[in-house]
């Protein structure tokens, strides 16, 4: 899973999202961002906690709700790294779930710069 060169956010998904908003109300891809932005630190950690555990079933849960939010706001390269998790851990195994999730946490900070960018 080699997301090196690729951006963090998907331009499409954002500007479908702005489309969702009328003129002149607020910026729906900023709301969904900053929604996203406040509840993702927790999943992480959650994640991390659930790993620890060796609560394989925690894992999978969890990494499932945080790949549906990254493809929600166009996150590219957290996607597929909470797919990798959840799919390991569908099969039963956490091998390599601490180095996934500590690249997962990597490309969240790269995530949310890029967001913080697209709505500032």
């Amino acid at each position: 899973m080699n997301t090196t060169g690729l951006s963090a956010l998907d331009p499409l998904v954002i500007e479908a999202i702005r489309s969702l908003g009328a003129p002149g109300e607020p910026d729906v891809f900023a709301e969904v961002a900053c929604l996203f932005l406040a509840e993702a630190p927790s999943q992480l950690s959650a994640l991390h906690a659930a790993i620890a555990d060796g609560r394989v079933e925690s894992v999978s849960q969890i990494a499932h709700r945080l790949r549906g939010s990254a493809l929600d706001i166009g996150a590219l390269r957290m996607a597929p790294v909470c797919a990798a998790i959840e799919y390991a851990a569908r099969a039963g195994s956490l091998e390599d779930a601490v180095s996934r999730a500590d690249h997962l946490d990597r490309e969240f900070v790269a995530t949310r710069d890029a967001l913080r960018q697209a709505i500032a």
